[in-house]
């Protein structure tokens, strides 16, 4: 069957169902119930011992998955790979897809605009994080800084993840390899797509790429609980039950909400209860949290569904985000349900949930303890809110429409002169001979070998 877009992304259902991938998910279908071709190709984050490509189907949409060959491969300074980068070219010659659009370039290589832009297919894209504009993705510096800096080595090199034997010129090689390249992959497309205005405000402040290179689309909602009947207040004397819902990651604010309810408890014990339900980032995260939980009234939930969400029965929505985060399809759940929240004071969460919810310093426990303290001490307080809450998202069909005007127009303007031209294949390989030498120089003995 003939492509009329395929849709790139870092990973996809069933592995993941996170904000992006669930948007990616539920907009190649609506555009496959309007007869359009619509097929996925998506990283994943499960390694192979070689360059892996599978194909698969989810609820019958084609997905072609890549299973990467090299370790630590969401590394900024590993963003390129050369047999991705050859793999979907491939893909583009012989499926000849009429768009491709780009959600994330994690898990694949940085390159894939060029690659499009190389074979004639117009690229659209949706930046659904910071990526482009923070080595490490979400703009949260070590010790939960907000970071509203440029992208440059100058600003960047003390926080970078690194191994820790780089020397500095490597270092600052790999930061501005990173800005060029998503700077030309932002150049290339034939449409960037954001999600709040101030996503591209502060692209455009700390990038170099201009402010008018971003387009203002608010993403689609599909609603997850129809059916379902409404959820119950809490009865007078019951515990509150507050519910953290998404990815359980650090940059998701959840051991800050951990100590922040700890303290609450503390001075209202057996007033309210807390259910965190998702997959953790990883081990060591799940250990941390699990000990910063004993003794108090949680419930891990791990991966779930939307009907495992209503059936905790929660009372308020509590996304506490040290990050600066573009969207929060979370938000869009929790009012679906009726709920009031509790978020941070970053990014677009507060700006998108307004009346209906509490905001606390982000990073701030005390602050936001006593936030969550104000839903046992003000029995009313949830209903205030609760009757302040914003119109509904746009909803998915709309948001469809818009989007497929956004394809007809890339695909029938004229190519666009971009502001920043691709990197040269040199500069990357040169740089990954810097990087096979500063790690030899740790692991060969001296004299060199045997």
């Amino acid at each position: 069957m003939a492509i009329d877009a395929l849709h790139v992304i870092h990973q996809f259902p069933p592995e993941s169902r996170g904000g992006s991938e669930s948007y990616a998910f539920d907009v190649a279908q609506r555009q496959r119930a309007r007869g359009l071709g619509v097929e996925v190709w998506t990283g994943t984050k499960h390694w192979r011992d070689r360059l892996t490509i599978e194909r698969d189907e989810v609820e019958g949409l084609p997905v072609t998955r890549v299973h990467r060959d090299d370790l630590y491969f969401d590394h900024h300074v590993k963003m390129w790979h050369p047999g991705v980068e050859a793999a979907f070219g491939r893909f583009l010659r012989e499926r000849r897809p009429a768009l491709v659009h780009v959600h994330h370039w994690v898990r694949l290589t940085c390159n894939l605009v060029e690659v499009c832009w190389r074979h004639g297919v117009p690229a659209v894209v949706t930046l659904h994080d910071y990526y482009t504009s923070c080595p490490r993705a979400f703009r949260r510096r070590p010790g939960d800084e907000a970071c509203r800096r440029p992208l440059s080595a100058s600003s960047c090199a003390d926080c970078v993840p690194k191994h820790g034997y780089e020397p500095r010129a490597e270092i600052d090689a790999g930061i501005e390899l990173f800005a060029d390249h998503y700077r030309a992959e932002l150049s290339l497309a034939a449409a960037v797509l954001v999600a709040v205005g101030s996503t591209a405000d502060l692209l455009a402040q700390t990038t170099g790429v201009p402010r008018d290179r971003y387009h203002v689309l608010p993403l689609g909602y599909r609603p997850r609980f129809a059916g379902m009947p409404a959820l119950a207040a809490p009865a007078a004397g019951a515990p509150i039950r507050f519910a953290f819902w998404g990815g359980v990651g650090r940059h998701k604010g959840v051991d800050v909400l951990l100590r922040a309810f700890r303290r609450m408890h503390s001075q209202r014990p057996g007033r309210a209860e807390l259910h965190v339900l998702g997959g953790f980032e990883s081990a060591g995260f799940e250990q941390e949290l699990r000990a910063e939980a004993a003794g108090l009234p949680v419930t891990f939930h791990g991966e779930f569904t939307a009907a495992q969400l209503h059936a905790v029965g929660p009372h308020v929505g509590v996304f506490p985000s040290t990050c600066l985060e573009t969207w929060g399809l979370v938000l869009d759940e929790c009012f679906e349900l009726g709920l009031p929240c509790v978020t941070s004071d970053l990014g677009a969460l507060p700006e998108r949930a307004g009346a209906a919810g509490l905001r606390t310093r982000a990073g701030d426990a005390a602050d936001l303890a006593a936030a969550l303290q104000r839903f046992v001490d003000e029995p009313r307080l949830a209903d205030e809110l609760r009757a302040s809450r914003p119109a509904t998202s746009l909803d998915l069909d709309s948001h469809v429409t818009r989007l497929l005007q956004v394809y007809e127009a890339a695909r029938t303007m004229p190519r666009r002169v971009p502001f920043a031209g691709p990197v040269e294949a040199e500069r990357r390989i040169a740089f990954l001979v810097q990087q096979r030498e500063s790690a030899m120089g740790r692991v060969v003995p001296p004299g060199g070998p045997r």
